[in-house]
C-alpha cells in the first residue's frame, strides 16, 4: 500500500471515485469540507438534516451522487459525532472508519477532505491516514487527502 498523497485542493476539486468528508452533530450550519460539498450538491445534506433523516452522529453515512459540480463521482459523508471535544484518538478512529466505509462501498480511488482541528496537526493527520490505510486500505488503489485551513464557498 502506498502512502496517502497530500494535495492542495478544495474539496470540490478533489479527484477520484469518491470524496469523503466528515460532518458533525454539533456544527450547524455545516462547516468545512461538508459545507462546501453540501453547497455544491445543492443542499442535499442540509435537507436530510432538517428533515431529521440524519444527525451527524458517529458512524452515520450519506452517499450523494455528483451533480456535475464535483470532480469526484460521489460524495461520501460520514457522521463524526461531536466536533467540540474531539480528541486525537477519536479522530484517528474516524479516519479509519472513513476508509473502511469507502472500501466497503467499492471505491478504489478515494480523496479525503479534512478541516484543521486543534488536536490534529498536519503530521498527525498524515500519520493517522497512513495507519488507517495499512489497516483498512486493502482494495484502495489511490488515496489523496486535503486539509485546507479555509474552505470558501
Amino acid at each position: 500500500m502506498r502512502p496517502a498523497e497530500r494535495v492542495a485542493s478544495q474539496v470540490d476539486s478533489l479527484p477520484g471515485d469518491s470524496v469523503v468528508a466528515l460532518y458533525f452533530a454539533d456544527q450547524r450550519p455545516l462547516d468545512g469540507p461538508a459545507a462546501v460539498l453540501d453547497w455544491r450538491l445543492d443542499g442535499q445534506l442540509t435537507r436530510l438534516l432538517l428533515d431529521g433523516d440524519v444527525s451527524g452522529r458517529a458512524g452515520e453515512h450519506v452517499l450523494l451522487q455528483n451533480n456535475g459540480k464535483l470532480k469526484a463521482d460521489w460524495a461520501l459523508m460520514i457522521g463524526g459525532g461531536k466536533w467540540h471535544g474531539l480528541c486525537r484518538k477519536t479522530h484517528a478512529a474516524l479516519v479509519r472508519h472513513m476508509l473502511s466505509v469507502a472500501r466497503q462501498a467499492g471505491f478504489r480511488k478515494v480523496s479525503l477532505a479534512f478541516m484543521l482541528h486543534e488536536e490534529v496537526t498536519d503530521d498527525i493527520l498524515q500519520q493517522q491516514i497512513n495507519e488507517a490505510l495499512a489497516a483498512e486500505g486493502e482494495g484502495i488503489d489511490l488515496c489523496r487527502f486535503s486539509c485546507e485551513a479555509v474552505f470558501s464557498i
